[in-house]
C-alpha cells in the first residue's frame, strides 16, 4: 500500500549490502487515499497526540476559501487543511488535508515534519499564491490565533 516506504526501504538495504551504514528512522511517511477527493496524513493526528498524552493545538483552513481549489471546481466538498502541533513549543506532529491533487502537498507535510518545523516556521514561510499549498500556511496561522489572509 506505501509503495513510496517500500522504496525508501530497499535503497535503504542497497546501501546496507554495499557496505554503508545506515538505519529507517523517518519522522514521517505520508498515507495517501487516491479517492475523489484525495486523502493525505502525515505524522499524528489530534486524536492520536491525546493518547499519547500530548497536549495539542490545530489548525484548519477550508478549500472553500482557496483561489485555486475555487478554480479547479475542488473547493465545493468540504476539503480542508488540518495542522497538528505540541501547544507547549508549537512543533508540528501531523498534517491532514482532503482535496483534489491533495498527494501533492504530501511532501511538503513529510518535510516539515521531517525538519522538525514548528507553527512560526511554517508560517513565516512565504507559499505562492493562490496555490493549494498556501492552504497549509494558512492552517498554521489559525493554529497560532492570526487571523486568515482570506
Amino acid at each position: 500500500m506505501l509503495a513510496h516506504k517500500a522504496s525508501a526501504q530497499g535503497a535503504m538495504v542497497a546501501e546496507i549490502v554495499a557496505g554503508h551504514r545506515r538505519r529507517f528512522d523517518p519522522a514521517a511517511i505520508p498515507a495517501v487515499c487516491f479517492t475523489e477527493p484525495e486523502i493525505v496524513s502525515v505524522g499524528l493526528t489530534a486524536a492520536q497526540a491525546a493518547e499519547r498524552g500530548i497536549e495539542t493545538v490545530t489548525g484548519h483552513f477550508p478549500f472553500l476559501a482557496n483561489g485555486q481549489a475555487l478554480s479547479m471546481d475542488a473547493g465545493q466538498d468540504g476539503g480542508f487543511v488540518r495542522t497538528v502541533a505540541r501547544r507547549d513549543d508549537g512543533r508540528c506532529l501531523g498534517v491532514q488535508a482532503a482535496v483534489a491533487h491533495a498527494s501533492e502537498l504530501s511532501g511538503a507535510f513529510v518535510l516539515a515534519l521531517e525538519m522538525g518545523a514548528t507553527l512560526e516556521d511554517i508560517a513565516g514561510t512565504i507559499h505562492a499564491h493562490p496555490a493549494l499549498g498556501e492552504a497549509f500556511h494558512e492552517s498554521a496561522l489559525k493554529a497560532l490565533g492570526h487571523g486568515s489572509h482570506f
